[in-house]
């Protein structure tokens, strides 16, 4: 099986036109360099959420405790794989994704001291586990590294929206399965890497926790793709998880701001003329029409604004200083 292949559907395409206006929005508001406290939290629940998916035990406590420098029990493997994953985070950023060199030296940090031969590829077969139950095939061994090395120039050079290409190369890792241990892990690491060399908010951005809240779909997402030959739909998976998260993080962060704040992100976003309600809305769609008609009336009572007309034809246009 070539795991490149893969079919885009219209909910793909409509997937990819919704994430892509969220990043805007993301990067208008300046949410893609959040506060240090907003970061450590974001972290925790990502780390948390890649290692609930491999059955880790520990909870979100005991997470931000290890991150903030307490010394690990070696002997626990729990609290080993925390660490490990926590050094591979802080490494993330210096390493690149197409190269093969850098993809075994995560996974040597990765799994240093849970596995038996840590960023070294596998020679054998291996068994096709999703999540705790066994798949129907066996992931061939021998010549992991030539197909490693295809399938990252696959991702290197693929002129379709990155935002695909990286589902393409999340999928593609774990089909190949190239270490004996830690591939889901490195999987979803990789493609977040991929992403955040062009849009910083997916450094920490915790799309592993919207993965572990429905852990059973993304299984059997790849379990589908398997039996079909076609990736297509774990990238439709992969990508309603991205847009989940990022309408989270949107409503959660303008949820904090005061009505001035808003009116001042909306005027600062975009080159405005003359705007309505709907207008408004359109770039804060959580908001209530009785919420955003008080903004802009504050707007106008504060002088930023002009009010021309009333009602719902009434329409807005900045006032410039």
């Amino acid at each position: 099986m070539n795991p490149t292949l893969y079919s885009l559907t219209p909910r793909t395409l409509t997937l990819l036109a919704s994430i892509s206006e969220r990043l805007g929005e993301v990067n208008a508001a300046h949410l893609h360099h959040p506060s240090p406290l907003l970061r450590r939290a974001h972290r925790v629940s990502t780390i948390h959420a890649t290692l609930a998916l491999e059955d880790n035990p520990l909870d979100r406590r005991t997470i931000a405790e290890l991150l903030d420098g307490r010394a690990p029990d070696t002997s626990n493997s729990a609290e080993l794989e925390v660490m490990n994953t926590i050094r591979l985070y802080d490494l993330l950023p210096s390493l690149e994704p197409y190269l093969g060199q850098d993809l075994r030296l995560a996974h040597g940090e990765l799994m240093h001291g849970l596995a038996l031969d840590p960023g070294q590829y596998r020679t054998g077969t291996l068994e096709v586990v999703y999540g705790n139950r066994p798949g129907r095939r066996k992931a061939a061994g021998g010549n992991i590294s030539s197909q490693v090395e295809q399938l990252l120039h696959f991702a290197e050079n693929d002129e379709a929206p990155l935002l695909i290409t990286s589902c393409v190369l999340h999928y593609g890792l774990v089909n190949l399965r190239p270490f004996t241990a830690g591939n889901g892990r490195i999987a979803r690491l990789w493609q977040k890497l991929m992403l955040m060399r062009q849009w910083p908010v997916f450094s920490f951005l915790p799309l592993e926790g919207f993965i572990e809240r429905g852990r059973s779909g993304y299984y059997a997402a790849m379990e589908f793709a398997d039996r079909q030959e076609d990736c297509g739909s774990f990238i439709n998976y992969m990508m309603e998880r991205m847009d989940e998260a990022l309408h989270e993080l949107l409503v959660r962060e303008r949820s904090v701001l005061s009505g001035a704040d808003r009116i001042s992100t909306f005027l600062l976003a975009k080159v405005h003329g003359r705007f309505t309600r709907k207008d408004y809305r359109r770039d804060f769609p959580e908001l209530s029409p009785a919420t955003a008609s008080r903004d802009l009336a504050e707007a106008v009572a504060a002088g930023s604004l002009e009010r021309i007309g009333t009602g719902r034809t009434a329409w807005y246009k900045p006032l410039r200083e």
